[in-house]
């Protein structure tokens, strides 16, 4: 027997979904080809879970997030070249940084909001960087481990581009994963496995930069619900670590700051968009 509905009915049902189904779709932005990935909000404990990092990562807390999205790849060169055509990555050790798809780096925080307020404008979305939980919340994934694949860091190769056994050929003092992922510098984004969300090189490549303020003492200082970090210092957070850091620095709690006009050969960003 063939079930015959209302054609009212069988319209609620193919375009009344629930705004969460129509919000996980990826949105690619129109201006730079830029995917971004949707990051359904909830809560976690954030900071240093397992007892391996610094006194900055602690205390451990809980932290609620409201739904956005997220660059599923760190900013490209020619992504960025779109806005400031004259940008030029440079090379490490006559290594190019440069490629149209590695990561844009020597950008300072006051270069990538810039760059984020640009495009805003360009697409009459909202774009900037991710607030210092929603970059961890990002990373994580859903793991409370060191490392979104779990705490053994020489699995590192397969899923980041990091401080490894090819480093260690050229920079032998340099401490390293006892592994090989085949790069020396930046690779190209997306080169490596992605976390659950989707979000490849969020960890290694290289380091990004995200909205907050740095202050050591941050997480005793902020509310549940959205926090953001305005408070007093004078760098802003970056995290993620990058292709010149080994175990220490490849890690989903890790958090240092930097002077917020300065840029560096291992330190690019993603963004993130508002959830409508």
């Amino acid at each position: 027997m063939t079930l015959k509905l209302p054609v009212t009915l069988l319209f609620v049902i193919l375009f009344s979904c629930p705004p969460l189904a129509r919000a996980q779709q990826a949105y690619t932005d129109p201006t730079t080809g830029m995917q971004f990935a949707f990051v359904k909000g909830g809560c976690f404990e954030m900071g240093d879970s397992t007892g391996d990092g610094d006194p900055n990562e602690r205390p451990v807390h809980r932290v609620c997030l409201s739904d956005f999205y997220i660059g599923m790849y760190e900013v490209t060169n020619s992504q960025y070249q779109k806005y400031m055509a004259e940008h030029q990555s440079g090379s490490s050790d006559e290594n190019n940084l440069n490629g149209a798809n590695q990561p844009v780096v020597n950008v300072s925080w006051e270069d990538a909001t810039a760059f984020a307020e640009w495009l805003s404008s360009q697409s009459g979305e909202h774009y900037r960087l991710p607030t210092e939980s929603e970059w961890e919340f990002a990373a994580r994934a859903g793991s409370n481990q060191s490392r979104f694949w779990g705490n053994n860091p020489d699995e590192a190769c397969t899923y980041a581009n990091v401080a490894d056994m090819t480093a260690k050929k050229i920079r032998p003092q340099w401490t390293t994963f006892f592994c090989d992922d085949q790069h020396f510098v930046s690779a190209e984004v997306g080169s490596f496995k992605p976390n659950k969300f989707n979000l490849y090189d969020v960890l290694g490549n290289v380091w990004e930069w995200c909205l907050d303020v740095y202050n050591s003492e941050a997480y005793s200082k902020l509310p549940q619900d959205d926090p953001v970090y305005q408070g007093s210092g004078e760098y802003r957070v970056m995290r993620g670590g990058g292709w010149s850091n080994g175990p220490l620095g490849i890690r989903s709690s890790h958090r240092v700051g930097l002077s917020p006009n300065f840029g560096h050969h291992a330190l690019g960003f993603r963004l993130v968009k508002a959830a409508k």
